[in-house]
């Protein structure tokens, strides 16, 4: 029962920790000016995981997969740094 609450916690904090890591520093890498976009039609990429709409002055802003695939790397991640350290 201890390994198995080890394990999700370990897959917690790996989720926890990608989240911080995509929303803090990926976001501004990958979007260094937002503004780039009132003029420019956004690549496949972009437009798969950041929404452009009206609401936002047409700024990426996150969409709901870029969040589902994010926690389910950290998730992953977690997974197997618990399984690496081999924790008992």
């Amino acid at each position: 029962m201890k390994k198995l609450v080890l394990k999700y916690s370990f897959m917690f904090l790996g989720a926890v920790l990608m989240f911080v890591l995509n929303y803090s520093w990926l976001h501004n890498v990958l979007i260094p000016n937002p503004c780039y976009y009132h003029f420019h039609n956004p690549n496949v990429v972009m437009e798969l995981f950041y929404d452009f709409g009206s609401s936002s002055n047409n700024h990426p802003e996150p969409k709901l997969i870029n969040l589902l695939l994010t926690i389910s790397f950290g998730l992953i991640i977690g997974s197997y740094t618990f399984t690496y350290l081999n924790v008992s």
